[in-house]
């Protein structure tokens, strides 16, 4: 079905929702004018999300330049870390709104061959000579946020190509210089911009700095879907480190450029960060759903969240509800911000603080926070959990447990569309090799820097630390800040048979994708398309107005208007084929490698 306004592959018209607007508003200062109208975001039908199936190989990621880049990888018989590579170099030319070189990420990995997974968290770090009182005033009062950005300080020490490089050599069959031709070509040669880029272009037309506007507002007017972008130095940055690997961005000139920048806007970030950057490789943390296991990520708030949210329905049984239905998203509701609770109070980096995970998955735990939940109204405000009193021992740093800063944190960055700055994809490979990957710059567009010559934005994740001292989340040398991205592998009976993720807001995007098909039997196409909801009260279109206010009887602060949540793309092995379907909220888009000759697929 096409709607009008969707020809060549765009959105029609629509209306671009509260959050995405208070974003504008801070951005810009700008109200809403007609490209708003014209750019936004739809809600789509099943029948919008293509879905495809092999054995031989799938792409699902949120642009079709980096699936079809991942399945040339495939079919040239590459492997799924290879092919996940090469559409993350794509993504930093063609959504570099989303994702990009100065970016950090995690990437979660089934090895088939040892049926092993792991998970490498290159996130930023902060720089040495970061330390926790960085972001406050002479009079020891929080700067603002727009000034910690401005000034540099919220850029860390880019994770990604680090990420990338590690998983390359310790699971790829390619490098570098292979996999990221495309992403030169495209970088160079130019491509036509799309309707999200046009859009993410014009929601921070006044925060980009003068190199950015040159290459995004060529004509002082931000590029149009259609008209051509041609991204020069990134090319050149994209082929220094093909012809160098990962030390030509942490070793050389890049490095140097990125500190020189950094320092002259006020930041603290040297070259000497980059050399001494690297990444850790995980195992990941484990949780079961019904007859699944579920791969979390160890080291993130997100990750414990999701495990944590999880934990909590199962005894629902929210299966037994209509998908649309009041009780079904109260649940959602209720279990999220119980499950969100405990993590941003306990869990800041793992190397800093201790993690009371096994307190937060265990059953009396659990038992407890379901317990403050009812059927009949939402929760009055609840405390977190005193989570050390259901840990086994104690913490074993000797600084013991840092106490959350008390007072509110004003200038740190939480925003209700941290997705604006993240991306994400998944690929599963003929082997049964599994890969999710979720990357992120972390809003990093409203931060507005350009590095000067090489031609790609910085990142602003050093904002996600508190910006007083003291607690769990405040700013320490090499220290990585909150992340609620998690990529997630599922399992059933020790064999890969599902992926989720999403930019955030939140892991309970893509917990709503997989309860839809765990819980409700849907296949991908619906299981994308069906319409989700956030604590903060954002909903989408779909949601029927007699639940909304249903929901607002209950005491949920629903928005007035929709907004999209997220961008899922998916893989769902089914019998000996895998399925593959990505999310037109974003024009994601899946493709899988094709049948050889005389097979049916």
């Amino acid at each position: 079905m096409t709607r009008p306004g969707r020809e060549r592959g765009w959105p029609g018209p629509g209306l671009l929702g509260l959050p995405a607007l208070a974003l504008l508003v801070a951005a810009t200062g700008s109200t809403v004018d007609d490209w708003a109208e014209r750019l936004a975001r739809e809600i789509p039908d099943p029948e919008d999300v293509v879905v495809v199936e092999s054995s031989r190989g799938i792409a699902a990621t949120l642009h079709p330049e980096a699936s079809r880049a991942a399945v040339e990888v495939l079919e040239a018989g590459g492997n799924a870390i290879d092919a996940a590579a090469a559409a993350w170099l794509v993504l930093s030319v063609v959504t570099p709104n989303q994702t990009g070189l100065a970016g950090g990420g995690h990437i979660a990995y089934y090895d088939a061959a040892t049926g092993q997974t792991y998970f490498v968290d290159a996130a930023q770090r902060a720089p040495m000579a970061a330390h926790p009182a960085l972001f406050l005033d002479e009079d020891g009062e929080p700067l603002p946020t727009s000034e910690i950005r401005a000034r540099g300080l919220a850029v860390g020490v880019p994770g990604i190509i680090r990420g990338w490089d590690v998983a390359l050599k310790r699971w790829g069959t390619r490098y570098f210089d292979d996999l990221a031709r495309r992403a030169i070509e495209l970088a160079e040669g130019g491509w036509e911009v799309d309707r999200e880029l046009s859009l993410r272009i014009h929601q921070t037309r006044e925060s980009l700095d003068a190199h950015a506007r040159e290459i995004y507002m060529p004509e002082g007017r931000p590029l149009e879907p259609g008209e051509l972008l041609v991204q020069e130095n990134k090319a050149r940055t994209l082929r220094l480190i093909a012809e160098g690997g990962s030390e030509a961005f942490y070793q050389g000139e890049i490095a140097e450029a990125v500190a020189r920048h950094v320092q002259s806007l006020g930041g603290v970030l040297t070259a000497e960060d980059f050399h001494r950057f690297n990444v850790t490789v995980d195992p990941p943390r484990w949780v079961r759903y019904g007859e699944y296991q579920v791969a979390t990520h160890p080291n993130i708030p997100g990750g414990n969240t999701f495990a944590v949210l999880l934990g909590l329905l199962e005894p629902f049984g929210i299966g037994q509800y209509e998908p649309r239905s009041v009780e079904r998203y109260h649940l959602l509701l209720e279990a999220t911000r119980l499950a969100s609770q405990e993590s941003g109070e306990y869990f800041g980096g793992p190397e800093f603080v201790d993690h009371p995970w096994q307190a937060t998955l265990s059953q009396e735990f659990l038992e407890d926070r379901r317990s403050l939940i009812r059927m009949d109204a939402r929760m009055e405000e609840v405390e977190p959990a005193d989570a050390w009193a259901y840990q086994v021992g104690r913490p074993y740093r000797t600084r013991g447990h840092h106490p959350k800063y008390d007072e509110t944190t004003e200038g740190t960055v939480v925003t209700d569309r941290d997705d604006e700055g993240t991306d994400h994809l998944t690929v599963v490979d003929a082997y049964g090799n599994v890969v999710a990957a979720t990357t992120s710059l972390g809003v990093g567009w409203v931060g507005g820097h350009m590095v000067p010559e090489f031609g790609f934005m910085l990142n602003v994740r050093g904002a996600y630390f508190d910006t007083r001292p003291g607690g769990v989340h405040e700013i320490r040398p090499g220290k990585r800040p909150r992340r609620s991205m998690t990529p997630t592998l599922v399992f059933l009976d020790r064999e890969p048979v599902l992926t989720v993720g999403s930019p955030s807001p939140g892991p309970m995007q893509h917990a709503q994708v997989l309860l839809n098909m765990l819980e409700h039997g849907m296949d991908p196409a619906r299981a994308i398309a069906e319409p989700r909801v956030a604590p903060n009260g954002a909903w989408e279109r779909g949601v029927p107005p007699d639940v909304l206010e249903a929901l607002r009887e209950l005491g949920h602060p629903m928005d007035d208007e929709w907004s999209d949540r997220g961008a899922v793309p998916v893989l769902r092995r089914v019998g000996n084929l895998w399925q593959g379907a990505s999310d037109p909220r974003r024009d994601g888009v899946a493709m899988a490698v094709g049948p050889v000759p005389g097979e049916d697929r």
